[in-house]
Order: structure tokens, then C-alpha cells, then sequence
């Protein structure tokens, strides 16, 4: 994978934690307002090849996804869900900017 190939992933990836983490803080809790957001981030971190397969934002997203599919869409996420779900998605995302090699290494 090239430099500007994976530049772009982990743009791509940033650009859909802060979504995610954004739509929270705007009250949109619904499954199906929450369901694709979570997906398109768990997409982005499965292209991402210097992840490994176990990396903690991978894990907690397709939990997240696995309980989001047993409700139905318009149900929505209770407030210590949606508090839950933005502390894992922070989390990870420190994470995965953690994972990220730094310039010049």
C-alpha cells in the first residue's frame, strides 16, 4: 500500500471517529442514525493495514455494530448508552492515533 494510499485511509478514518463522535454530541442516537456511522468507521479501520486485526477500535466497533443489529431502527440509544459508545469511540481513537507511526520513523 503506498504512502498516499494510506495517507488517505487515515484521513478517512479520522474524518469518520469525529463524525461519529459529532453525532452524539448532537443527540442523534437513533440505531439507524448511529448503525451506519459505525459501520463506515469500522470499514475505514479495516483498510487500514498497519492495524492489527485485534486493535481495540476494530473490537469495540463491531461490538457496538453486533448490538446496534438486535434493535430495531428507530429505536435509540439511552443516555448511558450513547455516553458509553462516545468513551469507546474516544478511546479508540486515541488508540488509533497512537498506533499511527510518527513522521520520520
Amino acid at each position: 500500500m503506498s504512502a498516499t494510499t494510506s495517507a488517505a485511509i487515515v484521513a478517512e478514518c479520522v474524518q469518520n471517529f469525529i463524525t461519529a463522535m459529532d453525532s452524539l454530541k448532537l443527540n442523534m442516537v437513533a440505531v439507524d442514525q448511529v448503525h451506519p456511522l459505525l459501520s463506515d468507521l469500522s470499514a475505514s479501520l479495516n483498510k487500514l493495514s498497519i492495524l492489527p486485526p485485534d486493535f481495540e477500535g476494530k473490537t469495540k466497533m463491531r461490538e457496538w455494530i453486533a448490538r446496534l443489529s438486535k434493535m430495531g431502527a428507530a429505536d435509540e440509544l439511552t443516555e448511558q448508552q450513547a455516553r458509553q459508545l462516545h468513551f469507546d469511540l474516544e478511546s479508540s481513537y486515541n488508540s488509533f492515533m497512537a498506533a499511527l507511526p510518527t513522521a520520520g520513523t
